[in-house]
């Protein structure tokens, strides 16, 4: 007897790379990018359904993506270019650090772009010089205030928040011993997150500077995921997508999480969910993707096992596509409901 194709081979779109996922984006204007581990950036105009368009962005890999104000995309490479991508693929180089790695990008709607190389954070306004600053370590990660106005840089001993506007700020320092790898801003902007060497999280509610502790994840959390309005944050590196509560005052402090797509055989990877509904995309190191409604415990597979372990996964803001890629080179789109 056949196998029956999968949702993904009905209703969406598939493709096999030579080279790694690193990272899948939707711009604000719904155009997709997969960076890959081959310096390349794989372009899909939203509405098209041709391959997608190659272009050799970088030399070496690509180490960072990110959308970019308004419409195209950031990037980052291990050659030291930081890249500003359209969506038709014409490219303009914002800066290039010779003999460095651009290993964070981010930016904002109100014009603001930023990138990282080594301890250095480099932040760009529509106008005047960029502003530099320098951490104790190498920045593991950084993330823009909802209104643009700060950034979250995290480094080892915790996550500095700093002005995008003014050198002569005095940046915020939410301190906690360890190696810091990431960090997120929710998007009501009470609380900053951040993901640790440790295996857990490390959070603070910003109006009091009251900390939060997230433990129990069987690996470092690589990927996480604000979705149904900001309501929940998703991640990796369980069995399950833990899925924390930030509805009340105290966010998730004294709550256990939501645990959807519990699987005896693999680990999560990768999420993504519905800027404004409860609704989530988990995919694992087996290469399975699911849908998932973490309130009414009803799951979907969208994508069985196979074609290496999920690396990348970008839901849409408008709600109505996933994209996803592996470790092998395969990626896939697909139109959900939003």
């Amino acid at each position: 007897m056949s196998q029956s194709a999968s949702i993904l081979e009905q209703l969406g779109q598939q493709w096999q790379w030579s080279a790694y996922v690193l990272s899948a984006c939707f711009d604000k204007a719904g155009n997709l990018a997969f960076a890959l581990g081959d310096g390349s950036v794989r372009l899909l105009p939203a509405g098209a359904d041709h391959e997608p368009v190659n272009l050799q962005a970088h030399e070496g890999a690509v180490l960072s993506l990110a959308s970019a104000p308004k419409t195209g995309f950031l990037s980052g490479g291990d050659d030291g270019r930081f890249l500003r991508i359209d969506a038709d693929g014409t490219t303009r180089e914002i800066a290039a650090f010779q003999g460095r790695w651009i290993d964070h990008v981010a930016s904002h709607a109100n014009g603001v772009m930023a990138c990282t190389e080594g301890k250095r954070l480099h932040v760009y306004a529509e106008k005047g010089e960029p502003l530099v600053r320098e951490f104790p370590s190498t920045v593991g990660g950084i993330c823009l205030a909802p209104n643009g106005y700060r950034i979250a840089v995290a480094h080892y001993g915790g996550v500095t928040l700093c002005s995008t506007r003014s050198a002569d700020s005095t940046p915020v320092v939410l301190k906690c011993p360890g190696s810091h790898l990431a960090v997120t801003w929710s998007p009501d902007n009470r609380f900053v997150i951040s993901a640790m060497q440790e295996a857990c999280l490390r959070g603070w509610r910003l109006e009091d500077s009251d900390d939060l502790v997230m433990s129990g994840y069987s690996a470092k959390v690589k990927s996480w995921a604000w979705f149904n309005g900001g309501r929940y944050l998703a991640t990796s590196g369980s069995p399950c997508a833990p899925c924390w509560s930030f509805k009340g005052r105290k966010g998730p402090k004294g709550h256990e999480p939501l645990t959807p797509g519990e699987s005896t055989e693999a680990l999560v990877t990768a999420v993504a969910g519905d800027p404004r509904h409860a609704i989530l995309a988990i995919g694992y190191d087996n290469g399975q993707v699911i849908i998932a409604e973490p309130q009414r415990d009803q799951e979907v597979v969208i994508k069985p096992p196979g074609n290496g372990a999920i690396t990348a996964m970008s839901w849409s803001a408008d709600g109505h596509w996933l994209a996803f890629g592996t470790d092998t080179g395969f990626a896939g789109r697909l139109p959900v409901a939003g």
